[in-house]
């Protein structure tokens, strides 16, 4: 029978509504009517297609991550309350946490004081090592399974949470020959290579979480899940610029070598010194500067299966996840387990691939600008051009892009148009860049940009200057790269700030046919209106 809003489970667990959507199943907000209070309810969902001993696996998965969590008592770690049988089904009860997840924080309001980052290190290490000392390994520690739950005094509890591939250590291990559990940029090189999971292995996830909070991105990022694995197993991470006294600490987490890894105790006293501003024993300390994690705005693959030299994304580090990045804008993130025939973080193993390629040649940049200088934007009226419609951006913003154009959102703070005939797109980024002046922020995007080789070929065309188009101070980048699609792509990347946040809105297309696009680039800078107008 189907379940929804005012189903009873077991005579008790009233479904109120829908909250989040997990690995394998719907998460619902439910009222214990025996108990009176409100709890997070996992219901499994079988994908169409299964047989009977994948649905069996299925069960058993879901079952072991209840007895996972179940086990374990700590304040960092959500309850399970209870698990019942509906509909031939599990269904988990578990605490309702309402909170944003510390990806969710990375995303919206930037990289994280060194101290802070240190605090919530501290009590996710303190939750690990409860769990691994009951023979928990939790296998997919990362900012989006962290929740910050702030409290009345300014304090944040901080939870983990989707122990969903958590493994008990003895039990048979639940996955398919050739699959990697986790997510690629936070998997540890060894897991990486095929081995088994272990403390070690959390311990190096839990220094790849917190240098992102740190640093506003994983440590390896890539374009795709495989160059991210590669980057896992051949790439040093870089040095942290953000962390002061934390750095020790991430650097002693993302050793390769689980030997030489720093150990749970150095790590905890570490991370208390941190949290209190204080240098590590053999370390320097680095206060943090002022300001927030620089952003740097990069474009996005039009396709979202591009490699090898599509652009990335306009926000740096990689590409801007899909929808199932797992990435909510709800109030609450739950355990959700990762079906191995269904799972959208399961990544094949790499057993033979390289992270190697030849960097491209620095090109000069020409003495003289090919585009006129940027005029004031004219304020967009209620119409939209003939052959445009208006379509939603990220964050309550809206655009006019041009009829036929095909909508590929990426998450909550971006959206991407592609002209399917052409290749050339439209993206929309409201990302923070972490500093005020929009052409500092492309002075740093072009730093990076030839720095970490993530745009080949990368050549400017002009930088302009300041300029206030609607009164909003912008600034406009053009410049040119190469992909493996669509040869050389051209593109004017517009910055700006409006109503209090900032922007991007890339418009590219392929050299050849950059001319018939100019009008495409007017129109849809013109017609774009910012969330609150």
């Amino acid at each position: 029978m189907p379940f929804g809003e005012g189903s009873v489970l077991a005579r008790r667990y009233r479904l109120l509504g829908q909250v989040g959507r997990g690995g394998m199943g719907r998460v619902w907000r439910a009222h214990d009517d025996l108990l009176h209070r409100e709890v997070a309810v996992k219901e499994v969902i079988f994908p169409p297609g299964l047989t009977d001993s994948d649905r069996e696996v299925l069960v058993e998965r879901t079952l072991r991550e209840a007895r996972s969590a179940a086990r374990l008592s700590h304040p960092g770690i959500v309850t399970v309350h209870d698990v019942v049988e509906e509909d031939d089904r599990p269904w988990i009860v578990m605490e309702l946490v309402r909170a944003r997840s510390l990806q969710e924080v990375i995303d919206d309001d930037g990289r994280l004081p060194a101290a802070k980052v240190a605090d919530i290190g501290s009590q996710m290490l303190a939750a690990l090592r409860v769990a691994h000392a009951s023979g928990v390994l939790h296998r997919d520690v990362k900012p989006a399974n962290v929740l910050l739950d702030a409290g009345p005094d300014g304090t944040n509890r901080v939870v983990i949470t989707d122990f969903g591939i958590a493994r008990v250590s003895g039990d048979a291990t639940l996955t398919q020959t050739g699959l990697v559990l986790g997510s690629p940029a936070y998997i540890a090189p060894e897991r990486a290579r095929g081995e088994g999971a272990s403390p070690a292995s959390d311990l190096w996830a839990l220094g790849a979480t917190l240098y992102a909070a740190c640093e506003g991105r994983s440590p390896h990022d890539r374009v795709d899940a495989m160059a991210a694995l590669a980057s896992v197993l051949h790439e040093q991470a870089p040095p942290p610029r953000y962390a002061g006294p934390l750095t020790p600490v991430l650097v002693g987490l993302l050793a390769k070598e689980p030997t030489e890894r720093m150990t749970a105790d150095q790590a905890a006293a570490d991370l208390a010194r941190a949290a209190r501003g204080e240098t590590h024993a053999s370390g320097e300390t680095r206060r943090d500067g002022p300001g927030s994690t620089v952003r740097v705005s990069l474009p996005t693959p039009a396709d979202p299966a591009a490699q090898n030299g599509d652009a990335t994304r306009h926000a740096f580090g990689g590409p801007v996840p899909g929808p199932a990045s797992g990435r909510s804008k709800t109030w609450l993130i739950v355990v959700a387990a990762v079906l191995v025939v269904a799972v959208a973080a399961a990544v094949v193993l790499i057993t033979h691939h390289s992270a190697g390629g030849t960097k491209p040649s620095p090109t000069p940049k020409p003495t003289t600008p090919t585009t006129p200088a940027p005029t004031p934007t004219p304020t967009p009226s209620a119409t939209v051009p003939a052959g445009y419609h208006r379509s939603a951006g990220p964050v309550g913003s809206s655009i006019a892009v041009p009829d036929g154009w095909t909508h590929q959102p990426r998450g909550t703070s971006s959206a991407l148009w592609k002209d399917p005939s052409t290749g050339a797109y439209i993206q929309v980024d409201a990302i923070p860049w972490g500093v005020e002046d929009p052409v500092e922020h492309w002075h740093i995007f072009e730093q990076e940009v030839q720095a970490k080789h993530v745009l080949p070929n990368f050549r400017e065309i002009r930088l302009g200057g300041r300029f206030s188009p609607r009164g909003w101070p912008a600034s406009d980048l053009e410049y040119t790269w190469t992909t493996a699609d669509h040869g050389t792509m051209r593109a004017v990347d517009r910055g700006f700030t409006a109503n209090g946040r900032q922007y991007a809105i890339l418009v590219a297309a392929p050299e050849g046919q950059w001319g018939q696009h100019s009008q495409v680039m007017n129109k849809v800078f013109g017609s774009f209106q910012p969330a609150g107008d």
